[in-house]
């Protein structure tokens, strides 16, 4: 038993960019789950509101099999990569009479629970936070603020590309050391998160969320995430803010600030171009676009469909309408993960690092 302690901590020792969970567990003679199976630790983790299907097919690693349910030095090497990927306190999760624990995080501000409509999502942002700490790690940037208003921001974006779309944009934030990573593999029926800045090893990283992968409505996130960086909203150098629903209707006041620099960034000074306008159909919608583009070719028609159905949100379909009509309407978590991949020092990750991180950002 002694010798699989010593090759288990060994493993946590090369596991990961945190510190050693697993051997000061050991070195301060915590007390262990007299029978530590696989079972008795999944059922631990879904006290945490984790279904068991998702901890094993998101937590364990590929090598992970069911005969090794009662094998103590595999179950312990197992609870440490469950512990790693899900954010987990690894002693939480081991100790006999200690309830399952996320790891602690700095201070979080929450926008949309700031008014009081619903509870914090803790386990979407838990995910996501690991995931930004790991980028931070391993992607060699250096972040330098940007500008504090949108006409700045957009001039300069534009005296390297001819429009703003979320491909300049990405390209923007990484020549400024502002990581930018897609993430979306949270248990069904969770309650998710839009968006998130997370200020790790003195450097911004957002981390994008929600179901739809269209660019230009990734774009607008991406957007209102630098509009809360640009204007002071979340503390240079520390903390993290979470954005769990980007809404038309807020009443706070760095979120409207907020929006206004995503909008001014997408669709210049065009906002609610077409007001309360109706249109026949995306075609009809396109061609009413295409005018505006005439005079302002710097601006994405699709950005300009999404702002629409902002001020409109009873024509949401009319905008995913049109962004298939002009062949736009997905693939904005690949661009933007596929971008990331490239930022990645890979040599720095272990293989079940890599492995982990090919899944869940789709490479």
């Amino acid at each position: 038993m002694i010798l699989q302690r010593e090759v288990t901590i060994q493993f946590f020792q090369n596991l990961s960019p945190h510190t050693d969970p697993c051997s000061n567990f050991f070195r301060e003679g915590k007390p262990m789950t007299q029978a530590l199976t696989m079972s008795a630790i999944l059922s631990k983790v879904a006290q945490l509101g984790f279904p068991k299907k998702y901890i094993k097919e998101m937590g364990l690693p590929s090598w992970w099999a069911d005969e090794l349910n009662k094998n103590p030095a595999s179950v312990l090497e197992g609870a440490g990569h469950i512990a790693q990927r899900l954010n987990l306190d690894l002693k939480s999760l081991l100790a006999e009479n200690e309830s399952p624990q996320f790891k602690p995080l700095p201070h979080t501000k929450f926008k949309y629970h700031l008014q009081g409509k619903k509870n914090i999502p803790e386990m979407a942002h838990q995910l996501a936070s690991w995931l930004a700490e790991v980028v931070a790690k391993v992607t060699a940037t250096e972040y330098r603020p940007i500008p504090d208003n949108a006409p700045q921001i957009r001039a300069e974006i534009l005296a390297q590309y001819p429009q703003v779309t979320l491909e300049s944009l990405l390209a923007y934030c990484w020549e400024h050391g502002i990581a930018v990573a897609y993430f979306n593999h949270y248990p069904d029926k969770s309650r998710k998160i839009t968006g998130m800045i997370q200020w790790q090893d003195s450097k911004p990283v957002i981390i994008l969320s929600g179901k739809s992968t269209i660019p230009a409505r990734l774009a607008f996130n991406l957007s209102h995430e630098l509009g809360h960086l640009a204007l002071g909203h979340i503390q240079l150098g520390q903390g993290i803010l979470v954005d769990d629903t980007i809404d038309p209707a807020s009443e706070d006041q760095e979120e409207i600030a907020s929006t206004e620099i995503a909008v001014k960034l997408l669709v210049n000074q065009l906002d609610n171009y077409f007001g309360t306008r109706k249109f026949k159909n995306a075609r009809n919608f396109q061609s009413n676009i295409q005018k505006i583009l005439e005079h302002d070719s710097t601006i994405d028609p699709c950005a300009i469909a999404f702002n629409y159905c902002w001020h409109n949100t009873d024509h949401w379909g009319l905008s995913i309408e049109l962004a298939k009509y002009l062949g736009c309407a997905k693939g904005g978590d690949q661009m933007i993960n596929s971008i990331l991949c490239k930022q990645i020092e890979w040599s720095n990750l272990t293989d079940d690092q890599a492995d982990y991180l090919e899944q869940i950002l789709g490479v």
